[in-house]
């Protein structure tokens, strides 16, 4: 897991805050020609969370104080997202805090101190719906076994899975559909998947890949699919349900994705959008990309011409904090960040083709879009 610094390039888990009622303050926008497609971003100061909606038939976006709003500090953890709902986690003394908002509904919950760790339990990760919250741990005591506590939100009751013996790494996990993926290598190298059931309660089939580190997402018709990070890349699809292999699709390409759960890639049709990296030294770390499964061809986007294009309009140098296609507008959306006295930024809209479509600069920095 990647740790988030004060840029917020990489969110992760996700806080739950109090129901309260807070009127959105407009912001207005620099002028642009054109006003892109609309979207949603969480993003931060140096000493607040919010979060940002944009419309672009009117050009306007409006801010909501989230710190304010869901007490969500600006160093909190990591953020997760489950359908319409946002998860905020923070520790303090040991004890995790979860706040939680549906941007659809505007409802929000704090749980606050609602769970302590401790040595019994080393927690890895977690994720969560609105009933519970599901850590993947270590355990117990320091024994290198994996598991996953079940804790209930409302009454505070747990149940406690073995996953696996002797794992070395636990990797992001992926809630879908009631179901918990979850990815992991063992004491002799080999990355395995399985999934825990929430509405059963019961851990599914393990997949063993042997020594072939795999990243995993959901397409776009609900399957799972596998990406073999090995010499000879590969992409397989499995039934989420019962983890029977669908379909295997070899690509000539290494698309360099960590092991676990990817959640800037998105499969639709022979289309696969994503973010590829750049070899180093580089400006950029990675940068939008299209790979087509069935051709084998492969467009990525000229973000650095893309970026400076926008840096003439503004009048200083950008810094990238965030990146995702959106697969219901057909744009790329990239989040930046302009590091001077205080932090502000903005979010560049790109066409798969890479034309620049619409800059919308913010009064702070996106770490995180909102997925639909």
């Amino acid at each position: 897991m990647k740790l988030k610094n004060w840029i917020g390039l990489v969110l992760l888990l996700g806080l739950a805050a109090c129901s309260s009622e807070f009127e959105p303050v407009e912001q207005p926008l620099g002028p642009s020609e054109g006003r892109g497609v609309d979207f949603m971003v969480v993003g931060e100061d140096l000493d607040k969370v919010y979060q940002f909606t944009y419309n672009a038939t009117t050009g306007d976006g409006a801010s909501i104080d989230l710190t304010e709003e869901l007490n969500v500090p600006s160093d909190y953890l990591t953020l997760r997202q489950k359908d319409d709902v946002l998860s905020f986690y923070s520790v303090e003394n040991g004890f995790f805090s979860l706040s939680l908002k549906n941007v659809n509904t505007g409802q929000t919950t704090l749980y606050e101190d609602f769970y302590l760790n401790t040595s019994e339990r080393s927690i890895a990760w977690g994720i969560n719906n609105e009933d519970a919250v599901f850590f993947g741990y270590f355990g117990p005591n320091g024994a290198r076994n994996l598991a996953l506590q079940d804790f209930e939100l409302q009454g505070s009751g747990s149940t406690d899975f073995t996953i696996d013996f002797n794992i070395t790494a636990t990797f992001t996990p992926l809630l879908y559909d009631r179901k918990v993926y979850i990815s992991f290598t063992d004491s002799m190298g080999n990355y395995k998947l399985t999934f825990y059931d929430t509405e059963v309660m019961a851990v599914g089939p393990i997949l063993d890949f042997n020594t072939t580190p795999i990243s995993f997402f959901i397409t776009d018709t609900g399957e799972l699919a596998v990406v073999k990070n090995q010499l000879q890349t590969s992409l397989d699809t499995y039934g989420a349900d019962d983890l029977l292999l669908i379909n295997s699709v070899p690509m000539d390409i290494n698309l360099g994705f960590s092991p676990g759960a990817v959640n800037d890639v998105f499969l639709s049709g022979d289309e696969l959008y994503f973010n590829t990296d750049y070899p180093q030294p580089s400006r950029f770390s990675e940068g939008p990309a299209v790979y087509n499964l069935n051709t084998k061809e492969i467009n990525i986007l000229d973000m650095f011409s893309i970026v400076e294009e926008v840096e003439q309009e503004v009048g200083t140098n950008l810094t990238i904090t965030t990146q995702v296609y959106d697969p219901v507008r057909n744009v790329f959306l990239i989040g930046y960040a302009i590091l001077d006295n205080e932090a502000q930024g903005g979010v560049i809209q790109a066409s798969v083709n890479g034309d620049l479509l619409v800059d919308v600069p913010l009064s702070f920095f996106p770490t995180y879009f909102v997925r639909n």
